[in-house]
């Protein structure tokens, strides 16, 4: 049986704006799924340089964006041996982006800003997986902690998170010992 968005009748197009705000979607990551999507329907092969081509965005750009959705699990790229297929399934299981507190651009923009330099797709999913099991609070007392002994690696935030969970820490007792 067809999910609900697989139906001829749906137009998911419509359904992604209407839902931008459950998505958290940047205005990358909103016209790149769009275009995806449109070119999916219209069952024309979708490749990074058609995506640079058709949003006038720079390669990195695509690249990012492309990898970012990726992360947040709204994009799957499938390789075969004919052809490479990009499916945005994971943006329309609504329930499943409730319960696993969809991550919002500004959690990977704060750590690319702290580490200098952009994520990378390990980085970007660390994070994601984080954003699922923890507290938004805590990831950024982590990340403030990391970077105030000089230490920026997410495998040393990893251990930080870790080491709080341990203790039983929350965000309150964060804050009350960083007062």
């Amino acid at each position: 049986m067809k999910k609900w968005y697989e139906q001829n009748f749906i137009n998911k197009r419509d359904w992604i704006l209407d839902h931008l705000e459950l998505l958290g979607l940047d205005a990358n990551e909103t016209v790149l799924v769009l275009l995806i999507d449109f070119l999916n329907d219209h069952r024309i092969p979708v490749t990074l340089e058609i995506l640079h081509k058709k949003t006038g965005m720079s390669m990195e750009e695509v690249d990012k964006t492309v990898s970012t959705l990726c992360a947040k699990r709204y994009l799957e790229i499938r390789a075969s041996a004919t052809k490479v297929r990009f499916l945005l399934n994971g943006l329309y299981e609504t329930d499943t982006a409730r319960s696993e507190r969809i991550l919002d651009s500004s959690l990977f923009d704060t750590f690319e800003t702290e580490f200098g330099r952009p994520l990378s797709n390990q980085e970007m999913t660390k994070i994601s997986d984080w954003n699922r099991t923890t507290d938004k609070k805590m990831i950024l007392y982590a990340l403030r902690q990391a970077s105030a002994y000089g230490h920026l690696s997410i495998a040393y935030i990893d251990r930080i998170l870790l080491n709080w969970k341990n203790e039983g820490k929350t965000p309150e007792m964060i804050e009350g010992e960083n007062a």
